[in-house]
């Protein structure tokens, strides 16, 4: 007998052919979605690269302005004092207005150090307080400037009579730079307390200059310091001393 040969489902051939076309659809979509999200990537990657070069740009705009107004601010601070360029005053005046300006473009340790410097010389002791300050808190790790930095606040402080911040100020002095300027600092209170009248403290601070940086370039003044009051010590004892040997004549 012929083998009957059986027909194939055109059915399932159909729902084949659907699911064949349903998964490719689906794959097209995937990769659809993953070029959009690779076009977003790029897109937000090249924008953002554009804003930093934007960005970079104005900075260094803005530090070449910022940094043009501090020479020429620093040109006016040290010019000679002539018919030309006015009397110092005036010419404090001017560089202050110049570093205020740089200052606020751009706030470096120099240039808010001369604008605290302008104001300290024009006697607005207040305004140079703040700037001594605000070097100190935004540039604290800036070691190379903050010795002068804290002998001109100190300073400011010392006019101020603001007597236990202005020591306080020379107490970081001291310890800057594992001690290097401590001797400065002991000078400075030195100095004060001799002003202050306070002559024992002034030569503890004197003799502790000679013994502890003996080759300072401060050691000279206060030798200077410590032997002349060795020698008014010396003179007040040899009165005393002929004062009762009168008294025992008169006895």
């Amino acid at each position: 007998m012929p083998k009957i040969i059986k027909k194939r489902s055109a059915r399932k051939k159909a729902v084949q052919e659907n699911e064949v076309k349903s998964a490719a659809l689906q794959a097209l979509d995937k990769i659809k979605q993953r070029q959009k999200q690779v076009v977003t990537g790029v897109s937000v990657v090249a924008a953002l690269i554009i804003l930093y070069v934007i960005f970079a740009l104005y900075s260094s705009s803005m530090s070449k302005k910022a940094y043009s107004l501090e020479m020429e601010a620093y040109n006016v601070y040290y010019s000679d004092t002539s018919e030309e360029s006015g009397s110092e005053e005036d010419r404090w005046k001017k560089a202050l207005e110049l570093y205020k300006k740089s200052v606020d473009i751009k706030a470096t340790p120099i240039t808010l150090f001369y604008l605290g410097n302008c104001y300290f010389n024009l006697g607005d002791y207040d305004n140079a307080i703040k700037k001594y300050n605000l070097l100190v808190d935004k540039f604290s790790r800036e070691e190379g400037i903050l010795p002068l930095v804290y002998q001109k606040l100190a300073s400011a402080y010392f006019r101020t009579n603001q007597n236990d911040k202005a020591l306080e100020t020379l107490g970081r002095l001291a310890v800057v730079d594992k001690g290097v300027f401590k001797d400065t600092a002991l000078i400075l209170e030195a100095g004060y307390y001799e002003g202050a009248g306070e002559k024992e403290k002034a030569l503890e601070k004197y003799r502790e200059i000679l013994t502890e940086f003996p080759v300072s370039p401060w050691s000279t003044e206060a030798s200077s310091k410590v032997a002349s009051e060795e020698a008014e010590n010396r003179k007040e004892t040899t009165k005393e001393t002929e004062v009762e040997k009168e008294e025992k004549k008169v006895d």
